[in-house]
């Protein structure tokens, strides 16, 4: 079983499917590294070549599981893995319940970790950005990956609505 490090770019096997991984911190939040998942649609990719201008968004995820029931490879190394820091913030919100909006959001920095930095009603663009404040198990970080997730999807933003000349 490999030892991630930052930097890593990793090469997961889970499921029948893959997922290409770059690894920004060492384990933080419940046994969760912070990463930079990149969308894709399962398949194997041969030489594998990461850039932080691909798509993609970071996420905290415990890859444990896919150590466990899958495969997990080092494939190569970034010199820089704070390249793939989409925003050095997250957000979280105490709301889960489906269909309902967050009426309040924290915000904290990634680095240094858990910094809180302001409490909003509201997010801006940007702090729409900011990757979710949570360890997510790998098998759901999968399924974000599939679905070409981004912070800005999270379901418990409030949409912003055009006020259009014609609305």
């Amino acid at each position: 079983m490999i030892q991630q490090r930052p930097g890593d770019i990793l090469e997961i096997g889970f499921e029948g499917k893959w997922y290409y991984l770059v690894v920004i911190t060492k384990i933080v939040m419940f046994g969760g590294n912070i990463v930079y998942a990149f969308h894709g649609d399962g398949s194997r990719i041969e030489h594998f070549e990461p850039s932080p201008k691909k798509a993609g968004f970071n996420i905290c995820t415990d890859l444990l599981l896919p150590k466990k029931e899958g495969e997990v490879r080092r494939i190569g190394k970034v010199e820089d893995a704070n390249e793939y820091l989409v925003l050095n913030l997250m957000k979280g919100c105490h709301e889960h319940r489906p269909g309902r909006k967050a009426r309040e959001w924290w915000l904290y920095t990634i680095d240094p970790p858990q910094e809180f930095v302001k409490r909003v009603s509201r997010l801006s663009r940007t702090e729409e950005l900011a990757m979710d404040r949570a360890m997510t198990s790998f098998d759901l970080a999968a399924q974000k990956i599939i679905a070409r997730y981004s912070p800005e999807k999270n379901p418990f933003i409030e949409r912003r609505r055009f006020l259009g000349l014609f609305s």
